[in-house]
């Protein structure tokens, strides 16, 4: 199979090792991503039948952005799929649609609202693999042509805890500290736990060895809905962190049963927020799981595996 795949977001590395592990169990891949963005940066290489290729972009919002030469880099190509991971209603998951490739796929985290004009797009896309359960019921009024995984795996061969790394940090958030994160419940239910800065994705497995219990207390508001588990929190147990979350639909759906996920209400009739954090960091510091969340992310979110559903989702559309 020849994939060529297509979003702002494969500058990032995590997007990159995906791919190439696509590649090692497929045939030919190319990514195609902003040479920039923001505070990253990426370069053109190829790794065997992986094949990064950047372009200049204008615009940085992930609705309006455009990739100079994508069309022209895709159509040379000639995929079997082109992968759009960019939201229904945006620039190019309508521009996709004009260029010339046998099938298309299109990734969506978009579990509230479809926006602009991507009720149109929709119809159009051979395949819309979805991120949570709630996108899916979403984009099945439109296509129902869709697959349900995440956007991509976990390199648990980097994200392991790092030897001679001491676990001096009971309680950590690890992440943008928006409000809908959780964080100011964090700080009120357990005063000591720490905001960790922004750590390069190279460092992080030695960021999250330090820790004990990382905590993702998202919150469900009216115009955004957590998407997914974490990467955050899929990374930190990987690390041997134990994982305080909130039960959001899509923490649920993704986390039932790993083992070193404590999994807190957002809220009761009986008691208030902060307390049942509290409560369930007490549960998850006391927790023994050695490295059976480890385990767990490795048998079902590892790159291979991720890897090789996405290909098998393909094959079979």
């Amino acid at each position: 199979m020849r994939l060529a795949t297509i979003s702002h977001s494969h500058i990032a590395l995590r997007q990159q090792l995906f791919f190439q592990e696509v590649a090692r169990q497929g045939d030919e891949v190319i990514v195609i991503s902003p040479g920039e963005w923001f505070d990253f940066r990426a370069k053109d290489y190829d790794e065997g039948s992986f094949h990064l290729r950047t372009c200049r972009h204008i615009g940085d919002n992930i609705y309006m952005y455009k990739l100079l030469g994508a069309k022209e880099l895709v159509e040379e190509f000639k995929p079997d799929w082109l992968y759009v991971q960019a939201e229904p209603g945006s620039l190019t998951a309508d521009e996709a649609l004009d260029w010339k490739v046998d099938k298309r796929a299109l990734f969506t985290w978009e579990n509230v609202d479809i926006k602009g004009n991507g009720t149109l797009q929709l119809p159009k896309y051979d395949l819309v693999i979805c991120g949570n359960p709630e996108a899916e019921a979403l984009v099945k009024m439109w296509n129902p042509h869709t697959a349900l995984m995440l956007q991509v795996g976990v390199p648990t061969d980097h994200f392991q805890a790092r030897p001679r790394v001491s676990r001096n940090i009971e309680v950590a958030y690890i992440g943008r500290p928006a409000p809908e994160k959780g964080v100011p419940y964090l700080m009120r239910a357990w005063p000591t736990a720490r905001v960790l800065p922004w750590t390069d994705f190279k460092d992080l497995p030695w960021r999250y060895s330090q820790v004990k219990v990382v905590v993702s207390y998202s919150q469900d508001i009216p115009e955004w809905k957590e998407q997914a588990p974490n990467y955050v929190v899929l990374e930190a147990l990987s690390c041997g962190c134990r994982a305080v979350v909130s039960d959001t639909a899509a923490m649920k759906y993704w986390l039932e049963g790993c083992p070193g996920v404590t999994s807190v209400e957002l809220n009761s009739l009986w008691s208030t927020e902060e307390e049942l954090l509290r409560r369930g960091i007490k549960k998850a510091l006391d927790a023994d799981v050695g490295d059976d969340g480890r385990d767990w992310v490795i048998d079902n979110f590892s790159n291979p595996i991720m890897a090789g559903k996405l290909l098998e989702v393909l094959e079979h559309a």
